[in-house]
């Protein structure tokens, strides 16, 4: 029979590795949340295609140009995010098992201080108060933003931890 090491630092390790795997799998259903959040601003909202066309007026012997270089963007933006997303999730999980690649954490890093002056940039939505109208969207993608930007710092955390434990 199999019994765990119930320590206080070998429970704290537990917890830490458990913290690291959960950050890691949740940074990846954002990445796929982000990408399908995209895919449905391409398609449905104000960066819409057709809206695109129409506002930058483009001729019709060029539109199927415009459109196939719109789309070949967006898709380069789609795989850019949803691989950087699986590249720092899937890193997580591997050091949450033990393996010695590290590489993710300087991405996961550069992403948490992205992630924090993408939060500042919402008091622009805050700066006229005589005209203070918030829309349910930047409510929801404000709190988006927070729990994501808050997994990575776990991530950054919990690593650390199990970092210093295991020293």
């Amino acid at each position: 029979m199999i019994t765990a090491e119930n320590s206080e630092s070998a429970i704290a390790l537990r917890r830490y590795k458990s913290e690291l795997y959960t950050t890691g799998f949740g940074y990846i259903l954002f990445g796929l949340w982000s990408t399908l959040k995209v895919i449905m601003s391409v398609f449905l909202g104000d960066m819409a295609l057709r809206n695109v066309v129409k506002r930058l007026e483009v001729p019709a012997d060029e539109e199927s140009m415009f459109v196939l270089f719109y789309v070949l963007i967006i898709v380069i933006i789609v795989v850019v995010v949803l691989f950087g997303h699986l590249y720092v999730g899937l890193g997580a999980i591997r050091a949450s098992r033990g393996v010695k690649k590290k590489a993710f954490l300087i991405l996961a890093k550069i992403l948490a201080v992205v992630n924090v002056l993408s939060l500042l940039g919402y008091l622009g939505n805050f700066s006229d108060l005589s005209d203070f109208t918030v829309n349910d969207t930047t409510i929801a993608s404000f709190l988006v933003d927070l729990t994501v930007t808050l997994l990575l710092f776990g991530m950054i955390r919990a690593d650390k931890m199990i970092k210093r434990l295991t020293a």
